[in-house]
C-alpha cells in the first residue's frame, strides 16, 4: 500500500495558484516591517499567526474579510528589496515542497499604491526568481493580477507601463472581491492584453453571488484560458461542457479563507466532481502563509485525507498542474515524463 503523505511529499510538483504576497511567513513579515519602519499589530511570529487565525474558522468566510487580514501582510512592502526577498523566500519554500514550476501572480497597484513603480516591482521579482532559480534549482513565471475593485482604466494603465517588460510576465488575470458584471468591465483590458500575447485567467471565487454568471463572462467576454477557483461551474452543465470544449483549465484551492486543519469537504466534492467529468483541474495553496493547512504538499495531505482520495485521484490532480501550465511544448512534456517517472518509481517500491 502507498504511504499517502510520502509520496505526496516525494512527487515533483507544479503550483499555479499562488500570491506571492500572501507567501510571507512571520519572521519575513515581521523583518521587512521594522525594516521600513511599519508598526504592525504584532509582536513576535506567534502573534502574527495567532492574528492570521483570529475569526477564521468558518469555511465559508467572508472574502472581503480575508483580503483585510492579507492587507496588513502586503502593507508592508515598500521597496524593491521587500519584493526581492519575499520572491527568494518563496521560492526556497519550493524547493522543500518539491515544487519544481510555479507560476506566480502578483498584484501591481498594492505596490503603486505604496510607493513602489511598477517597474521596480518587475525587476525586484526577477531578480529574486533569478537568484532562487540558480540557488534552489525552481523554475518560475510571473502573473500580474489587476484588481477587480479598482478602474479598469487603471490596469489599461498598468498593461501599457509595462510593455518594456513583456517578456517577463507569462500573462495576466483578476483576484480581490468580484464586483457585479466585473468581465464586461474588465473586457477592454483583456482584449488589449491578447494583443499582446498574454496568456489570460481570472478568478472566480466560489460560493459567490453570480458565481455562475461571472463564470460564463469570464470564457466568452474575456476568453480566459484558465479560472482560478471557478468551482461553482459544476452547478450548470453548460458551463462544465465549455470548460472541456475549450480546454480551459480551473487552479483550484482546497483551503480557501478559513484557518483550518482540514479542507472544507463541500469544495472537496465539488472539485473531485469536476475531476470526474473531465475538466482539467489542479490543486493549489492560494495564500500559504495565511492558512492554517499549510503549503502546497500539506495543502494536497490534507485534501486527501478528507476526501479519502486514492492515489489515481491525487496523481491526476498534481499531474493536471503540470498540463494547465503555461509552458512551451517541450518543456511541459520533460516535466510530465519526470512526473510519470517519479509515480512509477514510488509504485514500484510499494
Amino acid at each position: 500500500m502507498i504511504d499517502m503523505e510520502q509520496a505526496i511529499c516525494a512527487l515533483p510538483k507544479a503550483e499555479l495558484h499562488v500570491h506571492i504576497e500572501g507567501t510571507i511567513e512571520a519572521d519575513l513579515l515581521l523583518t521587512i516591517a521594522d525594516r521600513n519602519g511599519i508598526s504592525l499589530p504584532y509582536k513576535s511570529a506567534a502573534d502574527v499567526v495567532a492574528g492570521q487565525n483570529k475569526g477564521k474558522s468558518d469555511p465559508k468566510q467572508n472574502l472581503d474579510s480575508f483580503i483585510g487580514v492579507l492587507d496588513v501582510c502586503r502593507g508592508v512592502l515598500r521597496s524593491s528589496r521587500d519584493y526581492e526577498d519575499i520572491t527568494y523566500g518563496y521560492l526556497k519554500k519550493c524547493q522543500a515542497e518539491n515544487i519544481v514550476y510555479a507560476e506566480i501572480m502578483f498584484d501591481p497597484q498594492q505596490g503603486l499604491r505604496q510607493g513602489v513603480g511598477v517597474e521596480a516591482q518587475i525587476e525586484a521579482l526577477q531578480s529574486g526568481t533569478q537568484a532562487a532559480t540558480r540557488d534552489f534549482g525552481v523554475e518560475a513565471q510571473w502573473i500580474m493580477n489587476f484588481q477587480r475593485d479598482w478602474p479598469a482604466e487603471e490596469a489599461l494603465g498598468i498593461l501599457e507601463a509595462v510593455q518594456p517588460y513583456r517578456d517577463q510576465i507569462v500573462g495576466i488575470g483578476l483576484d480581490n472581491p468580484e464586483r457585479p458584471d466585473f468581465p464586461n468591465t474588465f473586457a477592454s483590458v483583456f482584449s488589449a492584453a491578447k494583443k499582446d500575447g498574454y496568456r489570460l485567467t481570472s478568478h472566480c471565487d466560489v460560493h459567490i453571488p453570480n458565481s455562475i454568471e461571472h463564470i460564463r463572462g469570464c470564457i466568452n467576454k474575456l476568453g480566459v484560458e484558465r479560472i482560478d477557483h471557478g468551482l461553482n461551474s459544476i452547478e450548470d452543465d453548460n458551463v462544465v461542457h465549455q470548460l472541456i470544449e475549450k480546454n480551459i483549465a480551473l487552479t483550484a484551492c482546497p483551503t480557501r479563507y478559513a484557518f483550518q486543519s482540514e479542507t472544507s469537504a463541500e469544495d472537496l466534492a465539488m472539485m473531485t466532481g469536476l475531476l470526474d467529468r473531465g475538466v482539467l483541474i489542479s490543486l493549489n495553496s492560494d495564500d500559504p502563509a495565511q492558512f492554517g493547512s499549510g503549503w502546497l504538499s500539506q495543502t494536497l495531505i490534507e485534501a486527501q485525507r478528507t476526501g479519502d482520495l486514492s492515489w489515481e485521484t491525487v496523481t491526476k490532480f498534481i499531474r493536471n498542474g503540470f498540463i494547465s501550465a503555461w509552458l512551451s511544448s517541450n518543456r511541459k512534456s520533460a516535466y510530465l515524463k519526470e512526473f510519470d517517472r517519479s509515480c512509477e518509481a514510488i509504485r514500484q517500491k510499494q
